[in-house]
């Protein structure tokens, strides 16, 4: 299982490349930032990093076709994939922040994320594209600057609709906080979707974002996992039922501005939250512990190895560079020799 990271979206494009360069170093796969309508352009960002690296893979997610037309995304995709020979790597997603801001029509999110993903891989391949979308038709547009090395393209999937689309063109899956809990179904529609596509697994990444909160100290990696812990696929029933029970969910639920105000807030105390109810949350959506405590909590990561994995995106927060030298020194030696 290769393992990748993946940043908030809060760095300059020097910031940013001297990350890589130390992820790279690192013996990292991936360095991947989360993409905010927001924030900085990350094809543009990664220009710098593209420059200062060699290996590292650069990814962006998830953007959606909602946000820019596949055409603009192809472009700007191979622009990146161009300029770090063949190192790109994109996850498009449904809708995801830009939902925030405007008020967009997804009942067909589905199908504009393949009609994307169709685009984007005709488009890096170097062909000519001609798809009769029924979103985003588009003909006689090809890129003839491509490299021959073509971007990486994934889905940003979490459900049985979207799961089994993946199956379609992309190069793979890019699934956000799913807990073991949810991995057999998760894999058995995928294994579907490839299936009906005459495709297998052999040649598909599978791939899961999961929240690392490791730190020398256990209260700062505590304060840190607790003041993202929102984030966790929204603390939505799709991800906190599969290890709570009714009422449990009913107290998160009811609790939501709490969860959120720690976005703003960062210290750590979600006071009028039981205390249980966050312990269950943080041991089955993150990997927390104190650097003491790491290697026997990386026994969640050779479980995710073990249900399907290829691929597992550890998301970094406060104090990167410590967490990328600390992910180098402790956890990939361990995956390198499995």
């Amino acid at each position: 299982m290769r393992i990748e990271i993946a940043l908030e979206p809060e760095f300059s494009a020097t910031q940013l490349a001297e990350l890589a360069v130390l992820a790279e170093q690192n013996g990292i796969d991936t360095i991947w930032v989360t993409h905010d309508c927001q924030a900085r352009d990350l094809f543009m960002l990664f220009s710098k990093a593209a420059e200062k690296t060699q290996r590292i893979r650069l990814g962006i997610m998830a953007v959606s076709p909602f946000e820019a037309h596949p055409i603009r995304l192809a472009t700007s995709l191979l622009t990146l994939n161009e300029m770090s020979n063949g190192r790109a790597s994109l996850v498009v997603g449904a809708a995801g922040g830009i939902m925030a801001h405007t008020k967009l029509d997804l009942s067909r999110r589905v199908r504009a994320v393949k009609e994307c993903i169709e685009i984007l891989q005709e488009a890096g391949a170097g062909n000519t594209v001609n798809v009769k979308g029924e979103i985003y038709p588009v003909w006689n547009f090809r890129v003839p600057w491509t490299i021959e090395k073509p971007p990486r393209v994934l889905v940003g999937a979490n459900r049985k609709q979207m799961l089994r689309m993946s199956a379609h063109r992309a190069d793979g899956v890019y699934l956000s906080d799913i807990p073991m809990q949810l991995m057999p179904q998760t894999m058995q529609n995928i294994t579907a979707g490839l299936k009906k596509n005459g495709r297998s697994l052999k040649d598909f990444e599978v791939n899961n974002f999961w929240a690392f909160h490791v730190k020398d100290d256990k209260a700062e990696a505590l304060r840190e996992a607790r003041s993202r812990l929102v984030l966790r696929g929204m603390l939505s029933p799709f991800w906190i039922e599969p290890f709570m029970n009714e009422a449990e969910v009913k107290q998160v639920r009811d609790h939501m501005p709490s969860f959120w105000g720690q976005l703003q807030k960062r210290d750590g105390v979600i006071g009028d939250v039981p205390e249980p109810i966050i312990d269950t949350l943080l041991e089955n959506l993150t990997l927390t512990a104190s650097t003491a405590e790491l290697d026997d909590h990386l026994e969640i990561l050779h479980q995710f190895e073990a249900a399907g994995l290829t691929n597992i995106t550890l998301g970094i927060h406060d104090d990167p560079a410590d967490a990328i030298r600390l992910i180098g020194e402790r956890v990939i030696p361990v995956f390198a020799a499995g």
